[in-house]
Formats: C-alpha cells, structure tokens, sequence
C-alpha cells in the first residue's frame, strides 16, 4: 500500500533542500520564485532570459533515488551560474575551469540535494537509495515522463542568475 504525502509537504521540501544546499556550498542566498506542475508532457528546459543571463547553454543534472518512494530530481543551471557554482565550489577562477569541473560540480550540487530531500523524505518513514548524478549540457534537452509519474519544476533566484529544480515522482500523492 503506497504511503501517501501531502504535494505541499514534497514541495516543502524540495525548496528548502535546494535553498540549504546553495547556502551551504555556494554561500549565497537562494530565493525561491514559484514552482509548475505539468506531467505526462515534454518538459523542456527552461528557456535563459537574455534580459537577466547571457548564457548560450544549460548544464542539465539528475539525480534518482528509489525504495518507499521513487523519482528523479533534476537541477537546470545555466553556463553562467554553473562556472559560478565552479568557482565558490573549488575557489578556481573561471578562465580556470572547463566544462569537465564544471560538470562534476553540477553533479555534486545535485546529489547534495537529492541527498537533502531524499533525507527529509526518510524522516518520514520513506526511506530510499539515491543513484549516481548525471549531467548533460546544451542549448535545448527535453525530459519526457511516463504517464504515471507527477512532475514539478521550481524557478529559484541565486545572486540574480535562475536555477530550476524538477522533480518526477511516480507514488501517487494526495
């Protein structure tokens, strides 16, 4: 019998995870700005605003965890947060990095919080077991979900440059 979690609870605690996160590794303060929920449908990326970011590319990461509750969290970074994730991070300048630090960076933001929700989530009595990050980058990415799984994205603000936070869950919540 799946145990169900109020969608506001999960949301709860998605935001304050990605929010802990970037405080903690980035030293920055994170503003959540609201969230959508869409499933069944292509999630694209999000589109970069060139009013508020002159990025050409997105760094796409995820993380899935299983066990009581299944799902992936994913992190949308645009190139330039994602170089100044790199830099606070390894306290590398950025003509110093290359998308190979980069991208394990983007991976180990991710599993930091994948890891925080996926706790919050075991203090629930849901415990479950986290995958290895995976990171791609590019201009367009397309998530397609299964018809079952609910899906929502989270547009947050971190030293005025966007970040976004997906999350495909596939246990049914009320």
């Amino acid at each position: 019998m799946p145990v169900s979690v109020p969608v506001e609870k999960i949301q709860g605690f998605l935001s304050s995870s990605l929010i802990k996160v970037i405080d903690t590794m980035m030293e920055m303060e994170c503003k959540h700005l609201g969230h959508e929920a869409y499933a069944g449908t292509q999630a694209f990326s999000p589109k970069i605003d060139p009013a508020k970011d002159d990025s050409k590319r997105m760094f796409a990461s995820s993380v899935g965890f299983a066990g009581e509750v299944n799902g992936v969290c994913y992190l949308f970074m645009t190139e330039n947060f994602a170089y100044l994730a790199g830099q606070k991070i390894t306290s590398m300048e950025r003509e110093e990095l290359d998308d190979d630090v980069v991208r394990d960076v983007c991976g180990e933001l991710t599993n930091m919080f994948a890891g925080t929700f996926k706790n919050r989530l075991a203090d629930l009595g849901l415990p479950s077991t986290l995958t290895i990050p995976t990171v791609v980058q590019g201009k367009r990415m397309a998530i397609s979900t299964a018809g079952t799984a609910e899906q929502y994205r989270f547009s947050f603000e971190c030293n005025g440059l966007p970040i976004f936070a997906d999350l495909l869950l596939s246990t049914p919540r009320v």
